[in-house]
């Protein structure tokens, strides 16, 4: 080997030494900034018994070791999972939009939606003239497979890899989730499904995902624009409906005019089915347009205290029946909102227990470009109810139903009609 070689190689492994030494380093300062933050800012000073200094000295070698982001928001993950809690995670750069539902943030749609019914996935609405629609895909249709993937591997996949709370209810809204998330994308990109048709046969379709209707509006800074979606009608002379995605500000003049439009009319449903959460602001501004004098509403545990949220009142605050309706992939503020409502006896809850992710969450940008997200309160209702991992449990549990989509009744929704028609 002459010494042009050596030098060449020598360099190259010189530099690969420094390259490897700079990421060392860093991942050492991600650790660190993940594990301060929770060390001095989550709510629970005991850290649920687990020896958080332990952690650190077990993580610290691991994490120092890691040549590629997958591997080190791995290790930081397993670390932070222990703790077994919702709204705590890292994510790697470029994976903003793994936060939330898929709906929030993708631009492209095959227009159609789904749940885990006793463990098939079933189409649950599917929005007029989208691709979906014309390919002649209908409520109440079983989806097999998805990009070639059965249901079953979806939710095999997350029960090997579980996320906290670690609950069966959980672990279907996060495969309902990933399952939903294949059917969103980039405008243009091709979907291929399996499905089966009310007569038992078997389909084999590929939907070309089109541009969402509505545009998107910024809120958290650290994250990607979102969408928001809401709706209103009147189901009879005697009910009033109102439905909205998620709790973003974008939407609250539109839901707060509405429940004031809506005074007139003694029962009103509010449907937060697949909502899965948002701004603080929003859920409080929602609720108190239904108390009419001052009324404890929240307590949020923080690290030292308790702060107690007091909803004040509307000036002219809806008086009337409310039924909320809520089902698995309704979460965080979702539950937030129904449980406190349910709480302070302001609604009637109707539909399915949830699983349990309430916690208040802050998001900290790593060197790196990752995201690590922490909750720094947990919520309690004016009961002093706890409700993460517990969820909320409706008072009228009801299950979607295949036979009644097939032939477009909403189980959930008639309920709810009944229920207010009941006197």
């Amino acid at each position: 080997m002459n010494k042009p070689t050596i030098t060449l190689l020598f360099l190259a492994l010189l530099f690969t030494s420094c390259g490897g030494q700079e990421n060392r380093n860093q991942n050492v300062e991600i650790l660190n900034i993940v594990w301060e933050t929770i060390n001095s800012r989550y709510f629970d000073s005991t850290f649920n018994g687990l020896d958080w200094k332990a952690e650190y000295e077990f993580y610290k070698p691991i994490v120092e070791k890691c040549e590629t982001d997958d591997s080190l928001f791995h290790y930081l993950n397993q670390m932070l999972f222990k703790l077994n809690v919702s709204h705590l995670f890292a994510l790697p750069p470029d994976a903003e939009d793994e936060i939330g539902s898929p709906q929030l943030f993708l631009d492209g749609t095959a227009g159609m939606d789904l749940r885990l019914i006793d463990g098939e996935a079933i189409i649950i609405s599917v929005k007029e003239n989208s691709v979906a629609f014309n390919s002649g895909i209908k409520p109440g249709y079983v989806l097999k497979t998805v990009n070639g993937k059965s249901i079953a591997s979806f939710i095999e996949e997350r029960k090997s890899e579980p996320i906290p709370p670690f609950n069966e209810r959980n672990i279907r809204l996060l495969s309902t989730e990933n399952i939903i998330r294949e059917l969103y994308g980039t405008p243009g990109d091709t979907v291929s499904i399996t499905y089966i048709d009310e007569n038992d046969s078997e389909h084999n379709v590929s939907l070309q995902l089109e541009n969402r209707s509505s545009e998107k509006v910024s809120f958290i800074p650290s994250l990607p624009p979102m969408y928001a979606s809401f709706e209103k009608r009147v189901i009879n002379d005697n009910i009033a409906y109102i439905r909205f995605d998620v709790f973003l500000p974008v939407l609250l003049d539109s839901v707060v005019n509405s429940i004031s439009e809506f005074n007139r009319y003694p029962n009103l449903i509010i449907d937060i089915r697949g909502n899965p959460g948002g701004d603080f602001n929003t859920r409080r501004t929602i609720a108190e347009q239904f108390v009419s004098e001052r009324t404890l509403f929240w307590r949020y545990q923080r690290r030292n205290d308790v702060n107690e949220v007091y909803l004040n009142p509307s000036p002219d605050p809806y008086l009337g029946e409310v039924v909320i309706l809520i089902d698995e992939l309704s979460s965080s503020s979702s539950e937030e909102f129904s449980g406190a409502m349910k709480a302070i006896g302001r609604a009637t809850i109707i539909g399915q227990r949830t699983a349990g992710k309430v916690l208040t969450m802050e998001i900290v940008e790593l060197p790196n470009g990752g995201l690590f997200v922490y909750p720094d309160q947990q919520t309690r209702t004016a009961k002093n109810e706890i409700l993460e991992a517990v969820g909320i449990f409706p008072d009228i549990a009801v299950d979607r139903n295949k036979d009644d989509l097939l032939n477009g009744i909403d189980t959930q929704l008639e309920t709810a009609v009944k229920y207010l028609t009941r006197r």
